[in-house]
């Protein structure tokens, strides 16, 4: 079990089973030729010489010369502290490359594109889990504030443990302003659900005059997600539209106003409730 252990984390640095056995081979038969490794470890001759040679190269052995080449296990603890500082070092030499192809990409991202599609600002989502996955990386991605007009139905489960994406996203303070349907609140659940939200800082309105006409969710007054309920025969499913357009965003975000100030606090509506 152990020996399979080692196996595998030989294969996370990017080396094969084969060299990992020839690898344990020497470090319990020290001093040994190609030959006997190839013998004892079932490996073609050929290969064994192409597998040794990397791993001295890579410092996990070394060669001894004599009237015939062997070969030994290095010290663990210095073998591997080599390949920990060459993949620092190749990490390094990556982040700066990724840093300079960002900065030599960026202008022609930029520039207008002859071939540029007017609908191109409109991204269409009908799978559940890639909505879900598309709104967690917008939530994750804003850095100021999400404002959500909220209603039945859910693409999460309400069961399930509690978005937190969003509650991370409150602590890095972001913003976030939830406008509910009244008439959704009758599920306990929900209801549980809203008041873990406020607690952990989101700011809930009740829509108390107008119901709620659609679920839309605007990140950062750059992109707005709408979430429809598509009806038929078969039942109801849900699609979801992204869409990057400033001029859209500035008239939906007045709709949202105009919601928030005809909308009632948590605590008002737990008390209206009551009465």
């Amino acid at each position: 079990m152990e020996k399979a252990i080692i196996i595998e984390q030989f294969k996370h640095l990017g080396l094969t089973d084969a060299s990992a056995r020839i690898y344990l081979l020497l470090l319990h038969e020290c001093n040994s030729t190609a030959s006997e490794i190839a013998r004892k470890t079932g490996i073609s001759r050929p290969k064994t010489y192409e597998y040794l040679s990397r791993l001295v190269d890579k410092g996990i052995c070394t060669e001894i010369l004599g009237s015939v080449k062997k070969y030994a296990a290095t010290n663990p603890k210095t073998a591997f502290n080599k390949i920990q500082n060459q993949i620092k070092a190749d990490y390094e030499n990556s982040s700066v490359i990724v840093t300079q192809l960002s900065k030599l990409l960026l202008p022609i991202y930029l520039t207008p594109n002859e071939h540029y599609d007017p609908l191109d600002y409109i991204q269409v989502i009908r799978e559940r889990n890639s909505i879900i996955d598309k709104f967690e990386s917008l939530e994750k991605m804003s850095k100021n504030e999400v404002l959500s007009l909220v209603k039945l139905p859910f693409v999460m489960d309400l069961k399930a443990t509690l978005n937190p994406v969003e509650f991370n996203s409150l602590k890095r303070k972001v913003v976030f302003k939830t406008i509910y349907n009244r008439e959704d609140l009758k599920i306990p659940q929900l209801m549980k659900a809203i008041e873990a939200f406020e607690e952990a800082g989101e700011q809930i309105r009740i829509s108390d005059l107008f119901p709620i006409p659609f679920k839309m969710f605007i990140f950062d007054m750059k992109t707005v997600m709408f979430t429809l309920e598509d009806k038929n025969t078969t039942g109801s499913r849900l699609t979801s539209l992204i869409i990057e357009h400033l001029d859209l965003i500035k008239g939906l975000k007045n709709v949202f106003d105009l919601y928030w100030s005809n909308s009632v606090t948590l605590d008002e509506y737990k008390k209206s409730n009551k009465t």
